[in-house]
């Protein structure tokens, strides 16, 4: 277990011991920041000497790796499941907006065709946003904490170019045989016809696209039998997943999230790239771990050959909605929901109960609130917070969980200073 340090400004410093920050604490010259992963601040100037931090990152459309080495050990690791239900949220906000329309309330208009956020440049699905934004909130979480010298993430599962070049490097990516591909796009483009051969019922653009129906990344060739003629607008719109191509399957949903993810992430940050084969490769045969999305991201922080030792807290984080969109119950809505604290507590608060420690997950006007899990799973499911309730953290759109020591952290009877 590690302790995280933060100068007199804020700024990252190399962690320390348990027990050295039970000595600064206990002489005054650093204060408890957070409990959960534990982040102390400096109260006293200090020296800021700091050791190459290589932090790394294994991307996902539903959970995300990410680990830092410094001096042979691992000395942070989490997995963050990210949000999944955008799109759900979405439809259910629109269900209520246009109720309210149609109650006996002031007229609503529909405004939906006068946001210009949907003509922007690069706009991208609210869904696909947030999961790219998840990734640049852990990478500012982790550089908040610790002094990272270099990122290191994984976009691809293998390097296709180096399959038929194992010495290609930098510019010989751009003179290999995708040449020859603007030949294959020409014939397709006359095959089709210059049409847009999605199928939908909409207006097309004149810009077209020739999209691949197997993805290359998952094996798919430039073969011209695999390769179809689309519109911008469609081929955009099939890629945010808004429809299928019929006699397609559907579950290429998740690859092509990641394809959006990753492209976005290198516009975005400058990080050094690395491939899924290296990390398989490092982690089974260097490192002897089992599959996992926290033990690819350590892999991804070593070298070739580099041994880590990797004991050390995991932290589980999952993202969260800030709110809920439901305020009122009823048939004619005139029962409110509370939505904003109660007792004292919001939904999502971390307290200590009688029964247990957990999440606010439900809550009702009698007192009587449902404590769950950061997974959701319901633990006490009536339990009274009038009395005997300690609020351990304040809600957050990141719910973390620290497993192994780390729960000692969760213990309001244990002060930092009694840290053995």
């Amino acid at each position: 277990m590690r302790v995280y340090v933060k100068n007199l400004r804020g700024e990252p410093l190399m962690p320390c011991s348990p027990r050295k920050a039970k000595v600064l604490l206990k002489e005054g010259k650093a204060k408890v920041v957070s409990r959960t992963p534990f982040v102390i601040k400096m109260l006293v100037p200090t020296g800021e000497t700091k050791q190459e931090v290589v932090a790394g990152m294994d991307t996902g459309s539903k959970v995300v790796g990410c680990a830092a080495i410094a001096n042979g050990k691992v000395i942070y690791q989490a997995e963050v499941e990210i949000r999944s239900d955008v799109s759900r949220k979405m439809v259910q906000r629109r269900m209520y907006r246009r109720n309210r329309r149609g109650r006996k309330c002031r007229y609503r208009p529909a405004r939906w065709l006068n946001r210009a956020s949907l003509r922007r440049e690069g706009r991208l699905p609210p869904s696909i946003k947030s999961k790219v934004d998840s990734h640049l909130r852990e990478k500012k979480f982790v550089e908040s904490i610790l002094p990272v010298s270099r990122w290191k993430v994984e976009t691809a599962s293998f390097d296709i170019h180096k399959i038929t070049n194992p010495e290609v490097s930098g510019k010989g990516y751009q003179e290999g045989s995708q040449k020859g591909y603007y030949n294959t796009k020409a014939y397709v483009l006359h095959r089709d016809g210059y049409k847009c051969q999605s199928g939908q019922k909409r207006k097309h653009c004149k810009k077209l696209h020739v999209h691949h129906l197997i993805f290359k990344s998952q094996g798919g060739t430039d073969a011209p039998s695999n390769l179809l003629t689309l519109c911008e607008d469609c081929h955009d719109a099939l890629h945010a997943g808004e429809f299928v191509l019929s006699g397609t399957r559907s579950k290429t949903k998740h690859a092509t999230e990641m394809g959006i993810i990753k492209s976005h992430l290198k516009k975005l940050w400058d990080f050094e790239e690395t491939f899924g084969y290296e990390t398989k490769f490092k982690r089974e045969q260097v490192l002897e771990l089992p599959k996992s999305h926290v033990n690819d991201a350590v892999a991804i922080c070593c070298e070739d050959g580099e041994l880590v030792d990797v004991g050390i807290t995991l932290l589980f984080k999952k993202h969260v909605s800030a709110g809920d969109y439901r305020q009122t119950n009823g048939a004619r809505s005139e029962k409110r929901i509370p939505t904003g604290k109660l007792f004292g507590l919001r939904k999502h608060d971390l307290i200590k109960t009688p029964k247990g420690v957990g999440f606010v997950k439900g809550k009702r006007s009698s007192g009587f609130f449902a404590i769950g899990d950061i997974d959701g799973k319901v633990l006490y499911p009536s339990t009274n917070v009038k009395y005997d309730v300690l609020r351990l953290a304040s809600r957050s759109t990141t719910l973390t969980k620290g497993n192994g020591a780390s729960s000692l952290w969760l213990n309001p009877g244990v002060s930092a200073r009694e840290i053995q």
